[in-house]
């Protein structure tokens, strides 16, 4: 690598778990959230299908309040939908008829307090997943970039370190991978990424959604640039909401 390519490199780290985060000081960075199954997704499904806006809930009581007073809300608890919501965490479930021309009151497991720790570190935050790779990599081309995975309950998954490698693969070009652990993720998704669907249903998170009866999500949500959506998290007043990137 010449002197003038090392003076442009950016930086590309992977944080297993939101409760990292605080052990990775990279201000300025983008921060992309991670919840291949199934958060980042939805979001981003429900975008694409014409949603205006979607504001993050960190609890399901906040979410059942949103519900009482008429607002749409999606809200999930360990894979089943809240029985006060129209819809769970399921992407099918947010067509373009359903939430066209709307806005969303959302909360779930792991997706939306990963969005919210973020938020408070002060990190540029992007919703990224397979669906949408390529919108995010080149969102992410001129920036350092922390890839942030929800995991469950504060522990690592499978899918979401995977999906962080093949970002850090796609911008192998453009930014180096700083860390041991991301390396090691990497080299993970190099020996995996021809069978992805077999390996990602070996991880933990596959019983619970078949358990849930949600197992054919898993085929779209492994699904490499279905879209070219990119959700953006912004503060409005005291609420994170989430729209569409209008480049």
């Amino acid at each position: 690598m010449t002197a003038e390519q090392q003076s442009v490199e950016h930086r590309i780290d992977i944080v297993l778990s939101p409760e990292l985060l605080p052990a990775y000081l990279q201000p300025g960075s983008v921060a992309v959230i991670i919840d291949v199954l199934r958060a980042s997704t939805t979001i981003v499904t429900a975008l694409q299908h014409k949603a205006t806006a979607i504001y993050t809930l960190e609890t399901v009581e906040e979410a059942e309040r949103m519900a009482r007073i008429g607002k749409l809300v999606g809200a999930e608890r360990n894979v089943v939908r809240c029985p006060f919501a129209r819809f769970g965490n399921d992407p099918a479930e947010y067509t373009e008829a359903a939430v066209g021309g709307r806005e969303i009151y959302f909360t779930t497991t792991n997706g939306t307090r990963t969005i919210k720790k973020a938020m408070a570190e002060g990190y540029d935050v992007v919703i990224g997943t397979f669906v949408n790779l390529s919108a995010v990599a080149d969102y992410c081309r001129d920036r350092d970039v922390l890839a942030v995975c929800a995991g469950w309950q504060g522990r690592p998954s499978k899918e979401d370190a995977l999906f962080a490698a093949s970002l850090c693969d796609t911008l192998a070009e453009t930014h180096r991978v700083v860390t041991d652990v991301s390396q090691m993720v990497v080299e993970l998704w190099q020996m995996h990424k021809g069978h992805l669907t077999d390996y990602i249903k070996e991880s933990n998170h596959y019983p619970r959604m078949v358990a849930a009866g949600k197992e054919g999500a898993l085929d779209y949500c492994l699904t490499t640039d279905a879209t070219r959506t990119l959700p953006i998290a912004r503060m409005e007043g005291e609420s994170i909401k989430i729209t569409t990137h209008k480049p």
